[in-house]
């Protein structure tokens, strides 16, 4: 007779899973599962080899179906009516509302590499200096839209105004970049600017200085991905749109203006027939109406440009940054006056809330609903923003999809939502415990509502109570949906085996 072959590794490592498994198998079937997974493994193992086929590629097979051991036993143990039983109850669990919410905020969170745009919103600082830094764009009457205004009109504004700190204009956009004779493979946010931009803005320079009237600036993103912050790239050359410029400075780490994506700041001459947003240092207590006059009038008697009166607009930088929480706040206004319209609570159902004996149910339920309304709102908010204010997002006027009309829908749509599911989730749950209501009953018929009732019961799986609901509510019907308390008689049919 031929010698036994001596049992290979991956034989008994896949016998070591299914071990492994076992105890996901129900006791009164986990020996004949064992059994029937090890001769599987055995008999498989034994055909390979006599047959020659046993290679490497059947051990890595047989170890992956090994692996397969663990589902089907998941499997056997989802099966069992208790355990789908007590998933049931866990699924209808007021908590299990409140904790699917947090992990969706998670997920956002991990999505969006915590949070960036959220906390790019509302914590990004600039550096204190004399004024408010603020935006200036133009906003015509005809054709609509934001646009930019005209190059010229920066130097006269700096030149002129008594109630500007400093002025400077942007012109965004993504343009081909070749570096050490290599075209990037993705254009890059370029900003040309005119050399005043980092004065306006206060700050200083991590490594190098400010070009005085031509040459590049990197932010440390942009110093990351052309040079992995090697500090020779200074005084090296780059060429923008067939142009070579020096690198003269790199900005600091904390520095965020414009776009959270790599951004290279080419400081040049802004002819006048480029169109330029501008950044500003307002003086203190210098209003938009009073600042709009002085401007316009510069710009009629240096730049002869008459058209700009009435169509210049104006934001403050940190309201250009919490312009999706002021769009949320009246999106949330905008669905709560609709929810409240549709689900206007009984006066009576407000009157019993307050009565002594309900004072603690109702706190109850109101905490819970606040607590799930608040969540997903959250989500709603978080979601939103992360998803429509990309690194390529422009923090300038309507160039920001974070701060545009599309945002708002997202808003509205969302919280609607969120609102109109949060009332009917309530509706749908146990007075006392908050777990969804079960075991729905059909009760009536369709057709006899006249002088019958027609409707849905649901039991509260614990024995608290059944709710009715009725096919069709009546419009003389004060309360449509019943509540019918039942007392702890009733509680060993329904409540389950603790």
């Amino acid at each position: 007779m031929p010698e036994e072959a001596k049992q290979p590794w991956v034989v008994s490592l896949s016998q070591a899973l299914v071990r492994g498994a076992a105890p996901l198998v129900p006791p009164a079937h986990r020996q004949d599962w064992l059994r029937e997974w090890h001769a599987e493994i055995w008999h498989r193992w034994q055909f390979l080899f006599h047959t020659g086929e046993w290679n490497r590629r059947e051990q890595w097979l047989l170890l992956r179906s090994a692996l397969g051991a663990f589902a089907d036993a998941a499997w056997l143990l989802a099966s069992q009516e208790a355990v789908r039983s007590r998933m049931s109850v866990v699924a209808r669990s007021p908590f299990t509302c409140l904790s699917s919410f947090v992990v969706i905020l998670l997920a956002i969170a991990a999505a969006s590499s915590g949070l960036q745009a959220t906390r790019e919103m509302l914590f990004s600082q600039m550096p204190g200096k004399a004024g408010n830094l603020t935006f200036i764009w133009l906003h015509q009457y005809i054709g609509g839209g934001d646009k930019g205004l005209p190059a010229d009109v920066v130097p006269a504004w700096a030149q002129s105004s008594k109630l500007l700190n400093g002025v400077a204009g942007v012109e965004v956009r993504h343009q081909p970049v070749i570096f050490n004779g290599h075209l990037l493979r993705e254009n890059p946010l370029v900003v040309t600017t005119n050399p005043t931009l980092f004065d306006v803005l206060g700050v200083q320079p991590a490594k190098g200085q400010f070009p005085a009237t031509k040459g590049v600036v990197l932010d440390q993103r942009a110093w990351t991905m052309l040079a992995h912050r090697n500090s020779g790239v200074l005084g090296t050359e780059l060429k923008i749109g067939g142009q070579a410029y020096r690198v003269e400075a790199v900005l600091p780490g904390t520095f965020e203006f414009l776009s959270r994506q790599p951004t290279i700041y080419l400081v040049d001459r802004l002819t006048y027939e480029k169109r330029v947003f501008v950044i500003a240092r307002v003086k203190p207590g210098v209003g938009d109406e009073r600042l709009n006059k002085e401007l316009t009038r510069i710009a009629e008697e240096v730049c002869s440009y008459y058209y700009l009166q009435g169509q210049m607009r104006f934001l403050p930088w940190r309201g250009a940054l919490l312009t999706p929480l002021v769009s949320f706040s009246i999106a949330m206004l905008l669905a709560s006056l609709i929810a409240g319209i549709v689900f206007w609570p009984r006066l009576k159902q407000i009157r019993l809330a307050f009565e002594p004996e309900n004072r603690r149910a109702a706190a109850h339920r109101t905490l819970f609903f606040l607590s799930k309304a608040g969540l997903g709102l959250a989500c709603v908010f978080l979601g939103c923003l992360e998803w429509s204010r990309s690194q390529s997002s422009v923090l300038l006027a309507s160039r920001d999809p974070g701060s545009g009309p599309f945002l708002i829908w997202l808003y509205v749509l969302g919280t609607m939502g969120v609102l109109f599911w949060a009332v009917a989730d309530q509706r749908a749950r146990c007075r006392v415990c908050l777990r969804l209501m079960a075991f729905p009953v059909r009760i009536g018929c369709p057709g006899c509502l006249l002088l019958d009732w027609s409707g849905t019961e649901l039991f509260c799986s614990e024995g608290h109570g059944l709710l009715h609901v009725p096919l069709m509510a009546p419009s003389w019907d004060e309360e449509a949906d019943r509540w019918v308390s039942l007392d702890d008689s009733w509680k060993g049919l329904f409540a389950h085996e603790k």
